[in-house]
């Protein structure tokens, strides 16, 4: 799966020979300037802290991100041969301010555990056109986190200079290209979640949704496919994911280290919820057309027309994840099938409780529990 592979490896697949055109940050700063279509599409955080780290841009043009996630757009544009320039250059060019200013600032932030319908959330915001929403994108799946951290060998530092650093890269992919973009949602990968102090403090004025769901189900239905969070079992990242140390995680299986990276989320977004003003959501509310508009109204204060709104709904009835829109929804898998004799038990040892206390918090848009 593309998706759970580092953002410069995917991108060096889809853009052989991509990390050997390199511009000088000048060159690059001077092709920004004059080439609206170029956004961030990876990061090369190189393979230690004295390694050099790279930036990597693509020319996309005036095409919006429509697929579930960002590097599926970059694959069907690469695949069309539509990308007809593409670069590296030196990650210090986000040291400094933008020789652009055409990025938008975030309407709202989306922080999620897996399954939990985010990808609808963001297929149905996508539905409008004025509306751009960056699924996941490349560049902050893996590479910019482990470019700051030397690949979590230190600590996320939330100085002026890596905040400065995230700020700029979210508004070079959240560039408008000449399109009539009014408002800007941008969803991390799930394990972002542990950076939600990170992010908030960059972005101190934009909503933050976090959506979740319970634990069992998440897994469930990763174990039919799979997660960034499983494939850095055993690094120092497991570490700062999982809340255990990383030889512990060795030892793991899936069911296991999931449950703890879950467990982990969710405990860090009990205690922040106040102080970070998150606002949060369960899958059980999340997955209900008719209460949609509520969500954007509660969550991000805003209130879409009726026809704006109804428009949106029309992804609920589609599987988000195919992006030809083909496929009606079909409901989710049986968690104790997936799951095997006692899974559910086991998960529920870890992670039942921190669940239970985010269906309770006063930032929770629907901690009356309507189902």
């Amino acid at each position: 799966m593309l998706y759970a592979l580092a953002d410069h490896e995917v991108m060096e697949q889809l853009l052989p020979g991509i990390s050997e055109r390199r511009l000088s940050v000048d060159e690059a700063r001077e092709r920004l300037q004059k080439t609206p279509g170029l956004v961030p599409i990876a990061i090369d955080p190189g393979r230690s802290e004295d390694d050099r780290k790279s930036i990597w841009f693509a020319d996309i043009g005036d095409q919006p991100f429509l697929e579930w996630k960002h590097i599926y757009t970059v694959q069907r544009l690469a695949g069309e041969g539509r990308i007809s320039e593409f670069f590296a250059t030196d990650f210090s060019l986000l040291d400094e301010p933008l020789p652009v200013d055409d990025g938008m600032q975030p309407d709202g932030l989306l922080l999620h555990v897996s399954r939990c319908g985010s990808t609808l959330f963001c297929k149905s915001l996508a539905r409008l056109e004025t509306n751009l929403i960056i699924n996941q994108a490349g560049p902050l799946q893996y590479g910019f986190w482990a470019a700051i951290t030397d690949h979590w060998r230190q600590p996320l530092e939330a100085s002026k200079s890596n905040l400065d650093r995230l700020r700029r890269l979210v508004h070079l992919l959240t560039r408008r290209r000449g399109l009539d973009y009014r408002r800007a949602f941008v969803k991390f990968i799930s394990w972002n979640t542990v950076c939600a102090d990170f992010i908030r403090k960059a972005f101190p004025d934009s909503h933050i949704l976090f959506l979740y769901r319970d634990p069992a189900e998440v897994i469930a239905t990763v174990m039919q496919e799979t997660t960034a969070a499983l494939t850095h079992r055993g690094t120092p990242l497991s570490e700062v994911i999982s809340g255990l140390p990383v030889e512990q995680t060795e030892s793991m299986d899936d069911i296991e280290y999931l449950a703890h990276c879950y467990a982990n989320y969710y405990r860090i977004v009990a205690d922040q919820a106040g102080p970070l003003d998150l606002h949060l959501i369960n899958y059980r509310q999340m997955r209900q057309a008719d209460l949609f508009g509520e969500v954007l109204a509660r969550g991000l204060d805003w209130h879409p027309d009726a026809v704006s709104l109804e428009k949106m709904r029309e992804q609920y009835n589609y599987y988000s994840k195919d992006d030809s829109n083909q496929t009606r929804y079909q409901g989710e898998p049986d968690p104790e099938e997936k799951l095997g004799p006692g899974g559910r038990q086991r998960i529920d040892a870890i992670a039942a409780t921190s669940t239970q206390v985010l269906d309770r918090l006063p930032q929770n848009l629907f901690s009356d529990g309507r189902t």
